[in-house]
This record gives structure tokens, C-alpha cells and sequence, in this order.
């Protein structure tokens, strides 16, 4: 009889997402950069030549990169998306038994990726009567108690949308020496302050389908000291990242002027997106993101009743924030129409 799976896989449970179903909503959920994909992208992923294998390790990808964090290519490793490479970081350096710390609320994949290993989770919380800033001391005793292998930290915060200040981080990983630090910066590029902590110790983890708006192609790329990038290379399929792919997110790293519309337009709508809560008197995170984070109690009824405005948000509970919702800054054609649905549907929420 074949042996069973290991044990502490049974412990890895399905991590909701946004950006599914609601057949006909304006899909607010996934906060995909508002202006979508830059023409350039598409246009090369239609022309890539699909009849034939990739790059084996998305080398133009890497390339391109490794020049938008300046830093070296022997640092960047490619993946089909941050799930994808979260799960080879935690299997490059967790074992049953270790400890991961994770720096909540925060993505659901962090801890499957852990518990895939058979790691024990630590969690530090930020809290709303804080602000839901990062108490780093906090976070670094907690390493230091727990003797942590390694630790997930958003920059800025998911689902808060908070800064993540780069000297704090700094000040957190040489608190830790011990601990491997892996940096989300899924949203950075959305920030006023986009300094990067790529080139650092630490695996930087960049997941493109939220800037590029590329999800359905499914890009992403990590930043470790060359040491770590080999070791998860030794984790990565051949040809894991498609031509389509690869080609898209080249041609979109590319195109400064759409990145550059794509950021004025998610500001200004974040900044909408609040002033509307603060006419409602709902209480909201101060994000720095392409969404908005808000307080609203019964986070079922208030996706039920902003769906019946055509419109999909996402609830907050899985990422361990009951009680609350995060928007995503839609395209500026469509603002108008989103504010006007959270006014007439958010009446009631938490003041």
C-alpha cells in the first residue's frame, strides 16, 4: 500500500481570494491597478510566439527586473505568480517544526505556505486603535522568543494598505539575524515612497499582476542575496513563466508613461474613495495603496448591499480582519459611479 501524504498537510487549508465570481459586478476585489493592462503588454503577449517552449528561466523577465530594482541578475528568480514563489521560499527554508512569525492582517498564502512545510505559525497583529502601525520591537521579540526561521511582512500592509517606513524595516532585519524576512511589495509600486528594500538581506518578493494588471497571466519575481536566489532556482520547474508572460510583463515594465497615468489615477481615486468614507463617517485605514480599508461592521451585509449597486468588494475576515472591507480604486470612468454606490450603501456602517 502506498505511504500517505505527510501528515501536516492536512493542516493547509484553502485561503479565500478576491477576483472570483460575481458574474456582471464591477469587480472591486482583487485591486488590480485601475487603468488595467498597458496596450504595449497586450500587444506583445498576442504577438509571443507560443508554438515554442519559453526562456527555461524567464531570462528577459529577469533581466528586466533586475534593471526596475537595480539590482543584480543573479539576485532575481522568476515565478508564475506570489503564491507560487512564496511556496519555494518556505521550502527553501522551513521544516516541521520551525516557526514562521507573520505580521498581521496580512495575505491568507503566507500561512499556507508555511503550514505546507509543517511550520508552527507565530502571529504579531497590528490594531486598529494603533493605527495599525508596526510596533517593530514587537515584532522583533517575537522572533527573538519564538526563534522564528522566517518571517512574512507586507510593505505596505494587506488588507490596511498601511506604509511600511523602509528604515523600520531595516532596523526589524538587523534586530533579527536569524530570522529570513520575506518582504511583500505586491502594492509598493502604487506608494509615493517606492523605495524598495530589494538588494538587501532579505527575499523581496514582487508580484506583478497587481501593478501591471497582468493576473490572468500570472507573473511574478523575487529579489534574494545570490545565495538564496540559487537555492530557489533549484526549486523552480523549467519554463514555469509563459512567453505570453514573460513577453507582457517586459513590455509593460517598459512603458513608463502608462505606469506613470497608472499611479496619478490610483492616487487620486484612493484619495476620493476616503473623502467619500469621511463624509459617511466610516472609519478607514490611511492606505497608501490602489484600495481603500474600511470599518463597516457587518462586512457581509455591506458587500451584499454595494453588489446590489453592481459592484464587488471584498471582505476582510479571512485576512483577519473582521468587520471591515477593502476597495479597490476603480478605473476614473467608473469613480463616480463607485463613490456614489458607498454613499447610498454605507449610510449605516460603524462611525
Amino acid at each position: 500500500m502506498p505511504r500517505d501524504p505527510h501528515p501536516w498537510l492536512a493542516q493547509v487549508a484553502d485561503a479565500p481570494h478576491g477576483g472570483v465570481g460575481g458574474e456582471g459586478l464591477l469587480d472591486l476585489s482583487a485591486s488590480i491597478a485601475p487603468l488595467g493592462p498597458s496596450p504595449a503588454a497586450l500587444a506583445a503577449a498576442r504577438e509571443a510566439p507560443v508554438d515554442r517552449y519559453p526562456s527555461r528561466r524567464a531570462g528577459a523577465l529577469v533581466r528586466a527586473v533586475a534593471a526596475e530594482l537595480r539590482v543584480a541578475e543573479s539576485r532575481v528568480v522568476a515565478g508564475p505568480g506570489a503564491a507560487d514563489l512564496l511556496l519555494r521560499v518556505a521550502l527553501a527554508f522551513l521544516r516541521p517544526g520551525d516557526t514562521a512569525v507573520l505580521v498581521a492582517p496580512c495575505f491568507g498564502e503566507y500561512a499556507r505556505a508555511a503550514l505546507a512545510c509543517g511550520a508552527r505559525l507565530a502571529t504579531w497583529t497590528a490594531t486598529a486603535g494603533d493605527g495599525f502601525r508596526l510596533d517593530f520591537p514587537g515584532v522583533a521579540d517575537l522572533c527573538l522568543r519564538s526563534d522564528a526561521a522566517v518571517g512574512f511582512l507586507a510593505r505596505p500592509a494587506n488588507p490596511t494598505g498601511t506604509p511600511v517606513p523602509i528604515d523600520d524595516v531595516a532596523a526589524l532585519v538587523a534586530a533579527t539575524p536569524h530570522t529570513t524576512w520575506v518582504l511583500d511589495e505586491a502594492f509598493l509600486d502604487f506608494c509615493d515612497d517606492r523605495r524598495s528594500f530589494a538588494g538587501a538581506d532579505a527575499v523581496v518578493l514582487r508580484s506583478l499582476t497587481k501593478d501591471l494588471a497582468l493576473p490572468g497571466l500570472r507573473v511574478a519575481a523575487v529579489d534574494a542575496p545570490p545565495h538564496i536566489a540559487e537555492a530557489l532556482r533549484a526549486l523552480t520547474p523549467p519554463w514555469c513563466v509563459s512567453t505570453a508572460g514573460i513577453a507582457a510583463a517586459v513590455a509593460a515594465l517598459a512603458d513608463t508613461a502608462h505606469r506613470n497615468a497608472t499611479r496619478d489615477a490610483s492616487t487620486r481615486g484612493r484619495l476620493a474613495l476616503h473623502a467619500t468614507l469621511d463624509r459617511l463617517g466610516v472609519s478607514h485605514t490611511d492606505a497608501a495603496a490602489n484600495f481603500v480599508c474600511a470599518e463597516v461592521g457587518d462586512e457581509e451585509g455591506a458587500a451584499r448591499a454595494v453588489a446590489a449597486q453592481g459592484i464587488r468588494i471584498r471582505g476582510c475576515s479571512d485576512l483577519g480582519l473582521p468587520g471591515w472591507v477593502r476597495i479597490a480604486v476603480p478605473h476614473p470612468d467608473d469613480l463616480d459611479r463607485v463613490c456614489a454606490a458607498l454613499q447610498s450603501s454605507l449610510a449605516g456602517a460603524p462611525r
